[in-house]
């Protein structure tokens, strides 16, 4: 396979640059945002703040507000429409639908320049990781294609989706990209989720030369290694046989037919290479990430940087920590008092609010998450990431999802917790879990824990909020995802979730469950 050596000289080069802005952080900040500001002074967003006379970073926070997705909605919904020059003057070349934590979709536009920023986030992670696990690329790679649960469209003319995940990387490395794929493109064009699962898992199980897989939630790769069991004898005899795309090869079969019939099942033998597996590990993905881990010990899982939608915020580049992607965006972090910092002006211990601006037509964009300070590489903060900025709220206890994610980490398995505003307002506490015997304890341990918030502690104690409640929910994040699986949406960007506070996802989630 020559795709790697290509990918990895792209990756070098990208490194390069991206350590020459790690000297400086702050002036290539400065740099790359006059950059954004010239690229798009002519755009109707930029003729409405004064881009082109615009000279500083801090010139920019005066004329430009921090937005959130609604307030930019105005904008996009003239770009869905088919206007051009509205947010950027390069224009837009797909869409991407998504989420978030939360059920309200979100239209995010891409330009030519806005998915090369991905690629100037993941190349340096790719170089630092090849110097330091060489076997994650000595053979296939597997980067999570989920099914697009759509079909093709358009909006304003501008396609939903992109063709594959290869366009992250840019355009002149698809080639090499495919060149590494055990798990061809085409299978993403597959709309049904049982037939996409199938050709995966069939060609995944016939590529005993995996070495690295790269997925965003933990829970995309569990879900499929849940599912081999019950498609053992069909996927065998799929490799035996031959199928689209794979090779008769009886010899394979019989090995993997040894290790499926294990229980568990023996995934070192099946991929007994693989080096590497890079998913989200932090925040509400934390517990996931530690199954996942158990599922394939014979391989190391690095933690990925924080790669959101709408843009690169953190790239991982072997460290104890991800560091702010300087290449790929403007960032800055809002402190609790909403005083926006420079990445060089973070606090050891601190968390704070993300805010971007890049290519793709995002300006001071608020994005919703939240990072912690857990150190420094040199002029650098190392991040991790804690969880969204979305709060409950039934009688004034304000709750992060980040500090929910601190009380859910002593539940035994899978769980998440969801406000119910009864006579009197309580949270359930939903666990996927059958080791969790003594579920009193379980739900007051949680309670304790939330009792850390004083508006919550004092609400509890004057019998403002009940006590909280477990469920055991059977295919917890399976009936999350199908709940929030809307047309549209891939299935590789389904979050785990840590708050359902949407009545709809609610009800599809505890539906047909005894209390």
């Amino acid at each position: 396979m020559n795709g790697w050596g290509q990918i990895l000289a792209a990756a070098r080069s990208e490194r390069d640059v991206f350590e020459l802005a790690c000297a400086t952080p702050r002036a290539s900040q400065g740099a790359l945002l006059r950059r954004i500001l010239e690229a798009n002074a002519d755009s109707d967003f930029g003729r409405a703040h004064r881009f082109a006379t615009i000279g500083s970073l801090e010139e920019f926070r005066a004329r430009v507000p921090i937005r959130g997705y609604e307030e930019f909605a105005p904008w996009l919904d003239r770009v869905a429409a088919g206007e051009a020059s509205v947010l950027t003057c390069e224009p837009v070349i797909a869409f991407e639908e998504t989420g978030g934590s939360r059920s309200c979709r979100k239209l995010v536009p891409y330009t030519a320049s806005s998915l090369r920023a991905f690629g100037a986030a993941v190349l340096p992670w790719l170089s630092t990781l090849a110097e330091r696990r060489p076997g994650a690329f000595a053979g296939r790679a597997y980067v999570a294609i989920s099914p697009m649960a759509r079909r093709p469209r358009r909006i304003g003319g501008i396609p939903v989706g992109l063709a594959d995940e290869s366009a992250y990387l840019g355009a002149e490395l698809v080639a090499a990209f495919m060149d590494v794929l055990a798990v061809p493109t085409a299978v993403a064009s597959l709309t049904d989720a049982d037939e996409w699962r199938f050709a995966t898992l069939a060609h995944l199980l016939a590529s005993a030369d995996l070495t690295i897989v790269s997925i965003w939630s933990p829970t995309f790769l569990i879900s499929l290694l849940d599912a081999i069991p019950g498609l053992a004898e069909p996927l065998t005899r799929a490799i035996c046989d031959g199928m689209t795309g794979i090779a008769a090869d009886p010899a394979r079969a019989k090995c993997v037919g040894a290790a499926l019939a294990r229980n568990p099942i023996d995934t070192e033998r099946l991929w007994p290479r693989l080096d590497t597996v890079s998913a989200w590990a932090d925040g509400a993905s934390r517990f996931y990430a530690r199954r996942l881990a158990e599922m394939l010990p014979h391989s190391i899982l690095q933690p990925k940087g924080l790669l959101a939608t709408e843009g690169a915020v953190t790239t991982n580049c072997c460290l104890s920590w991800p560091v702010p992607a300087l290449t790929s965006a403007v960032l800055e972090f809002v402190d609790a008092a909403g005083t926006p910092h420079w990445c060089d002006e973070l606090q050891v211990g601190e968390s704070y609010r993300v805010v971007m601006t890049h290519h793709g037509g995002f300006y001071r964009y608020d994005l919703g998450d939240r990072l912690c300070c857990r150190g420094r590489a040199g002029p650098l903060p190392m991040l991790e990431f804690v969880g969204r900025e979305v709060t409950s709220d039934l009688v004034g206890e304000k709750l992060s999802e980040a500090f929910i994610s601190e009380a859910l980490s002593l539940v035994d398995g899978a769980a998440c917790l969801a406000p119910r505003p009864a006579g009197r307002p309580f949270y359930e506490l939903l666990v996927e879990s059958r080791r969790v015997t003594d579920q009193p304890l379980a739900a007051a341990l949680v309670d304790e824990r939330l009792c850390a918030n004083p508006q919550y502690a004092y609400a509890r104690r004057i019998g403002q909020l009940g006590p909280v409640v477990m469920r055991n929910v059977d295919g917890l994040f399976d009936r999350y995802m199908r709940a929030t699986l809307f047309p549209g949406r891939r299935l590789a960007d389904v979050k785990p979730p840590t708050l359902i506070d949407d009545a709809r996802i609610y009800a599809a989630m505890t539906n047909q469950v005894e209390s």
